[in-house]
């Protein structure tokens, strides 16, 4: 005959196994919350990096002003010529043709430092979106992304 399990028995089996996969659990639970510690203070580090550059902004000449207030007037030229209706989106009208060539050359010929030129150029393609799409394309293929992006040239332009 079989014996019967006791009444005494039974909360040790229970806490045996509330032990057991209660240990599992806590490890899974403690690698966790370190996971997420050294991901926050990984996040944290080189932080200070963009502070400093921003802080380092270059100050223009007065030629430097003059261009810009021109190459600004030409990002208006562009946001008017784009109101117009064209008939054409893939090649625009010869308003916004004129504009986009008239930014474009005065983006490359004005003494200010790429963040600005790689900034003005974002105004202008956001003045041209759905109105001219070769316009568009040029001004994607003027931006100076490589030498932001590796420091060539991102100094100050005297």
């Amino acid at each position: 005959m079989i014996e019967p399990i006791r009444r005494t028995t039974l909360p040790v089996l229970q806490l045996h196994r509330y032990w057991f996969y209660g240990a599992e659990y806590r490890g899974v639970v403690v690698r966790g919350a370190a996971l997420l510690v050294a991901a926050a203070a990984l996040a944290g580090c080189g932080g200070h990096a963009v502070a400093q550059h921003a802080a380092t902004a270059c100050k223009l000449s007065p030629a430097g002003r003059r261009a810009l207030r021109h190459v600004e007037a030409d990002v208006v030229a562009i946001r008017r010529a784009a109101r117009l209706p064209a008939h054409d989106t893939m090649h625009g009208d010869a308003a916004t043709n004129r504009a986009t060539d008239a930014f474009l050359r005065d983006v490359e010929t004005a003494p200010i430092d790429n963040l600005r030129r790689n900034r003005l150029i974002d105004h202008a393609a956001a003045a041209l979106v759905g109105t001219c799409q070769l316009c568009f394309s040029s001004l994607e293929a003027v931006r100076p992304v490589i030498t932001i992006r590796f420091r060539h040239g991102a100094g100050c332009a005297h």
